[in-house]
């Protein structure tokens, strides 16, 4: 009677264990063949900027999938995306790029449209390189440089045609005033901006 029981505990022990194998495998079966119905894309990008597995993929601003895959290359990384709302097929000449997403700075793979440009180059996807503050920041500085340049041409302008005499001080037409208050403010602004770059 005891080598029996200890026998059946055996036996039930080792078909629990069947049907909990049977159930793994089924269930990895399962998954297998409703990732083989995903849509997948792959790219290729100079600069991912902090997209990571399983970062949101989003067409127009709808998310529609998910990064499957991130692999770094010699020169370039490698992005395996997989579209996971049915009939959604991106169109040849669609545009990829990385924006934030929320307010944690968490990033997003965004994919727009494809313009005259994007379709003209052939490829499926084409890719965008990542948007940086730094480099807002940098065309802001430039942007800057290039007004005080005109501003200083104006007030050059102004001196030779004997609208004003700035080494003066005189105000004739009431322009100088008005040059001296836009340049006061750029040079402000470069003063910021060049502070911040030295906190650096």
């Amino acid at each position: 009677m005891k080598l029996s029981a200890k026998r059946l505990m055996w036996i039930e022990l080792s078909v629990w264990l069947l049907i909990v194998c049977i159930t793994i495998v089924g269930i990895r079966i399962h998954r297998m063949n409703k990732l083989k119905e995903l849509v997948t894309y792959q790219i290729f990008m100079p600069d991912v900027d902090g997209v990571i597995k399983g970062s949101p993929v989003k067409f127009m601003g709808v998310q529609v999938g998910y990064v499957d895959k991130v692999k770094i290359l010699t020169d370039t990384v490698y992005l395996k995306i997989v579209i996971t709302e049915k009939d959604i097929v991106l169109p040849k000449g669609s545009i990829a790029t990385v924006e934030f997403n929320g307010m944690g700075g968490s990033k997003s793979l965004e994919i727009y449209p494809p313009t005259k440009e994007s379709i003209a180059s052939g490829n499926l996807i084409n890719v965008q390189s990542p948007k940086r503050l730094h480099d807002s920041l940098g065309l802001l500085n430039d942007m800057f440089d290039k007004i005080d340049s005109i501003m200083n041409r104006m007030s050059v302008f102004s001196k030779e045609t004997g609208v004003t005499d700035i080494s003066k001080g005189i105000k004739i037409e009431g322009i100088e005033g008005n040059v001296g208050l836009v340049n006061d403010f750029i040079k402000e602004i470069g003063e910021y901006h060049e502070k911040r770059k030295n906190n650096k």
